[in-house]
């Protein structure tokens, strides 16, 4: 499994959900802006962007949406992950990546943060990446 860092702004709020067995899961987007030097090399211009689908799973998704909002600052870690359907109108064979978060946080750089710890039971760390 390939594992990334990443650090960018939300697009938006994340939208949480819920299975039908009552796991919470959370999705977002965030948007890695980059920045290169100048071809002159006197200055910088921004490079094209990088979005990254996210998620993450039970109370770790519920802290989550209860900590960040559309354009916060956060820096994510975790597991690139390829997702494979069939294209219920054409028939063809389609994929798309998305990352399932281990850590999501605050960026200091951008961001003065007090932390609280969650009321809420936490579930085993072996059980955020379950997609039931």
């Amino acid at each position: 499994m390939t594992t990334i860092t990443f650090a960018g702004n939300l697009t938006a709020d994340p939208e949480l959900r819920f299975t039908p067995s009552g796991r919470a899961v959370v999705r977002f987007t965030v948007m890695e802006n980059r920045r290169r030097r100048s071809e002159d090399g006197q200055g910088w211009q921004d490079a094209e962007p990088n979005a990254y689908r996210v998620q993450a799973w039970g109370s770790f998704a519920e802290n989550v949406v209860e900590s960040c909002g559309k354009g916060d600052r956060v820096t994510v870690t975790g597991s690139i992950v390829t997702d494979r359907w069939t294209d219920k109108e054409t028939g063809q064979e389609r994929t798309a990546q998305h990352v399932n978060a281990d850590e999501v946080g605050f960026s200091l750089r951008f961001h003065t943060v007090r932390a609280t710890k969650a009321t809420r039971a936490q579930e085993p760390a072996e059980q955020d990446h379950d997609n039931s």
